[in-house]
């Protein structure tokens, strides 16, 4: 048996697969202690499997610590060793606003005081050649002078250490010697890139994030262990692949995207099985919505992203995440206007419909007063529907909006609707693409209660709901590989003279790749195939930021230059609009992705529900929702296990499932497909024939 556990704000999500078969279930998240909802989680899907923990053989996991702490700024006191002159790179920063003209700005994050970064008196020149060589008796003496201000941490940080890390790493076994309890990171282990800042910010974030990382995922062995499972789990980290334990622990910001990115790799899935290549991924939890543009089948990456105001190298998939989920709570600003996020209730006390003492109205909340969401439904495995809650609720800002709370509550959605929308056309149209050809995969708990009013403010004439959207996250852990990335940062002009300096550093990156994979035979990795991948981020020369580009294999050729060459050329224009054929292009970094397919992700089957839908007191009947601000429709409600090949379900309609709600809106249409495996659903919207593409009673991983 093979377990994905996914963390999310409010839920977490588990799924596993046996003998092929899928079986999921949802346990309320348990925040300040995520990691007993881990063992909650693996609790009941045993219980629901009828299987031992011995049989577990695979444990994947999803997890959102690293980002909560980021954002509550919830880290280690780090203290910072670096290079003569450059103690101030962090202070200093780029010098660029997200508001250009508002002389008000917030002043951005600091994440290491100035008492606490101090210098060394080393260098390494540019080119990776040594000019002067620190001093142990100077390094000694400044890292006291940091453990006296207060450093539980230190980071080791050199301006050049990206070339040549020799001075980096020397200063760091010194310190780990001299101050055994003090952990110690460096940017070149965590970053090896140039740009000096967002490097040096990388290294920080890691090491201060990096003692509340270690003891969580200690915990989490200690969990697995107690339940019985002698296994090692592995972590999604956020360029779409699994790690282990001790690399997440070393490296915490590699998992800043971890949940979300076990969706995307999980809607990709999915849609390949139906032929479906251009996706917008529409992930909506308790606390957020995630989105995500998959171009020709593959998903979008970032080599540099910001985190709560600060950079963050790293290979990421690019995931645009907004303050709008279940949970976010509603309120009136000073000038009178509604809005909607970004703070959330959470899972605890959570919305007030959920009856656990929440008292400020919520996404949630308005969906169960306008009946979208009955009161007489169950949601996940132990949450109850309080009616009564949501109204009063709901009536402390109908009361200043000047409405009643029902229209007050269809405000509450169409402000958050708005909300997701915009986010949503604003990633696509910025790569040049249009909306109205993609296909919307709608998941997460909320993700299927919105899709149809998103898809039409989209023009989107397709939606896909896998069949288990509210566990799509953990069903995603299951069908990913393990990854690991290793990088050379050099400057290199791409051009026939270069063609042995880039297979030469080609040939030492898939060294290191090939001693990884040989390693991970002792992990989680057993029996798992490797593959290796040539990229590198190139860019026109004296451009600020490079795009990646797949490269082929080493050792080149003269055409393999050109190939490569032209590929960046043609990802510029797509990109960008325009190419500049004649312009010198050059290589900022060389990088190869090692993969390891794990065999099991092959498997195929038929999911199994061992729980009956969360509607089931009112599945058959109808009931009055509130699709606009006029009146309530009586609204068909039908149970998502009933549909069956070559059903047709007209809107208004609420489909209902242990782990989500499917809202059909007047003027929408569910029709089950053919072939057993899949329900294709189309639906009318606005006019235009759109459809849903639900999968029916089985995911195959």
């Amino acid at each position: 048996m093979r377990v994905g556990i996914d963390i999310g704000g409010t839920f977490t999500d588990v799924v596993a697969e046996v003998d092929g078969r899928f079986i999921t279930a949802k346990v309320p998240s348990t925040r300040p202690d995520p990691d007993r909802a881990v063992s909650a989680a693996l609790d009941v899907i045993l219980e629901r499997s009828g299987q031992p923990a011995s049989s577990v053989i695979a444990l994947l996991h999803g997890t959102t610590v690293a980002t909560n702490a980021a954002i509550e700024g919830d880290f280690a006191t780090v203290g910072l060793l670096t290079t003569a002159g450059f103690a101030d790179v962090l202070a200093v920063g780029r010098q660029t606003r997200a508001q250009l003209y508002n002389l008000l700005f917030p002043e951005r994050r600091i994440l290491v005081p100035e008492e606490l970064r101090l210098e060394i008196n080393e260098r390494t020149l540019p080119d990776g050649e040594s000019l002067r060589a620190p001093d142990r008796d100077e390094v000694r003496a400044q890292a006291q002078r940091l453990v006296d201000r207060g450093a539980e941490v230190i980071c080791v940080a050199f301006l050049n250490s990206y070339v040549n890390p020799e001075h980096e790493l020397l200063v760091a076994s010194w310190v780990a010697e001299d101050f055994k309890d003090i952990p110690v990171w460096t940017s070149a282990e965590v970053a090896p890139e140039f740009r000096e800042y967002e490097r040096f910010s990388t290294a920080v974030l890691d090491a201060g994030l990096g003692p509340i990382m270690s003891v969580y995922l200690k915990r989490i062995e200690e969990r697995v262990v107690d339940a019985g499972a002698n296994i090692e789990p592995l972590l999604m980290h956020s360029a779409g692949g699994l790690a282990t334990l001790r690399d997440a622990a070393k490296h915490p910001t590699m998992t800043l995207l971890s949940g979300p990115a076990a969706g995307v790799l999980g809607s990709i899935h999915v849609a390949e099985r139906l032929g479906r290549r251009e996706l917008l991924t529409f992930d909506v939890g308790g606390t957020s919505t995630d989105l995500s543009v998959v171009h020709n089948g593959r998903p979008s990456f970032l080599r540099l992203r910001n985190v709560e105001g600060l950079p963050v190298l790293g290979n990421s998939l690019d995931i645009e995440t907004i303050g709008a989920g279940g949970g976010s709570i509603a309120w009136v600003d000073a000038g009178g206007r509604l809005r909607v996020g970004p703070r959330s209730a959470g899972a605890r006390p959570g919305p007030a419909a959920y009856g656990h003492g929440g008292t400020e109205p919520t996404v949630t909340d308005a969906l169960v007063l306008t009946g979208i969401i009955p009161s007489e439904v169950e949601l996940g495995s132990s949450v109850s529907i309080h009616y009564d809650a949501a109204l009063k609720a709901m009536t402390t800002i109908a009361e200043k909006l000047g409405l009643e709370p029902l229209h007050a509550a269809r405000a509450v959605l169409d402000v958050v609707n708005t909300n997701m929308s915009l986010t949503a056309r604003q990633i696509i149209m910025e790569r040049g693409l249009d909306p109205r050809d993609f296909v919307l995969v709608g998941f997460g708990g909320a993700g299927p209660l919105h899709a149809v009013d998103i898809a039409r403010e989209l023009g989107i004439r397709e939606i896909l709901i896998p069949a288990t959207p509210g566990t799509m996250c953990a069903l995603g852990l299951l069908v990913s590989d393990q990854e690991s990335e290793f990088v050379k940062a050099q400057l290199i002009q791409a051009d026939e003279s270069t063609i042995d300096q880039v297979n030469e550093l080609a040939e030492n990156l898939l060294g290191s790749a090939k001693a990884w994979t040989s390693e991970q035979s002792s992990h989680g990795a057993k029996g798992g195939t490797p593959s290796y991948y040539l990229r590198a981020d190139m860019r026109y020369r004296g451009q600020h930021h490079a795009l990646s580009i797949d490269l082929p294999e080493a050792p080149w050729s003269k055409e393999d230059m050109k190939t490569a060459r032209d590929a960046f050329i043609s990802a510029h224009r797509e990109r960008n609009g325009y190419a500049a054929e004649d312009e010198v292009v050059e290589f900022v970094n060389l990088r190869v992705l090692a993969r390891i397919h794990l065999k099991q992700n092959d498997a195929g089957g038929q999911r199994v529900m061992h729980k009956a839908d969360s509607g089931a007191a009112v599945v058959g009947t109808s009931v009055p929702v509130w699709w606009d601000q006029n009146h309530a429709t009586p609204t068909t409600v039908v149970s998502r296990s009933s549909i069956r090949p070559g059903d047709v379900i007209d809107g208004p309609a609420l489909v209902f499932q242990e782990d989500t709600t499917i809202a059909l809106p007047p003027g929408s249409e569910l029709r089950g497909s053919e072939d057993g495996s899949a329900i294709i659903v189309p639906w009318v919207l606005g006019g235009t024939n759109a459809s849903v593409r639900v999968l029916a009673d089985e995911v195959t991983a």
